[in-house]
């Protein structure tokens, strides 16, 4: 059973402004086995020696998961992506739980940990965990009103009443895996307005980078 209690990080009092993650030498790595034709028993097993030799790098959790579901090992692959989710919060967050004021996308090394914790609100989404997975989006937005991972879309459709599957319908024709980010585009446009206790601060920010 997963311990749902906020986590915290007891040791930092005050809240980051702006994080900046270390280099991680096991990305290099990790993208090359990406980049190789390996069976999916061989990429597991070399995605888990990276977690063992860098249990901070959290990309390498992210396709073990991907296996895992693949294999119809729900539970064990739900615990991985709390694992990850949870280590990287404990590293961002402050005594209160706060994220950083910013977690810019633009650093290559903040992806791998803004993707776990994104990630894990896609799992409580599915689980219908709605108001879990909100914060977690909200976060990311607020951390980040550029916006590079979709955190507005997915916050939209959840207020919407939306599934985690609503992206299907922007999905590019003879092109599977491939959103249609016009149409997706127009889709929040349409209907963001009707949330501007949720967005309105976003226009704001968004205003004034102009």
């Amino acid at each position: 059973m997963i311990n749902q209690i906020k986590i915290v990080n007891l040791k930092r009092k005050k809240q980051i402004k702006e994080f900046f993650d270390e280099d991680h030498p096991v990305m290099n790595k990790y993208y090359d086995l990406l980049d190789r034709d390996l069976s999916i028993m061989k990429m597991r097993k070399e995605m888990e020696k990276l977690i063992q030799k860098d249990p901070d790098f959290y990309d390498s959790y992210l396709v073990v998961a991907d296996i895992l579901k693949s294999g119809r090992k729900i539970k064990a692959a739900r615990e991985l992506l709390y694992i990850a989710y949870e280590r990287a919060l404990k590293r961002i967050v402050d005594i209160k739980g706060n994220f950083p004021e910013k977690i810019e996308w633009a650093w290559l090394e903040n992806r791998h940990l803004v993707r776990a914790i994104e990630r894990w609100g896609w799992e409580l989404w599915e689980q219908k965990k709605t108001d879990e997975a909100l914060e977690i989006f909200r976060k990311l937005l607020k951390s980040n009103p550029n916006d590079n991972i979709g955190a507005r879309q997915n916050i939209l459709a959840i207020r919407l009443g939306l599934g985690p599957d609503y992206e299907t319908m922007f999905t590019v024709e003879d092109t599977p895996g491939y959103l249609s980010g016009f149409k997706l585009s127009e889709w929040f446009a349409e209907h963001c307005e009707k949330f501007p206790d949720e967005f309105g601060w976003w226009f704001e920010a968004m205003d004034d980078k102009e």
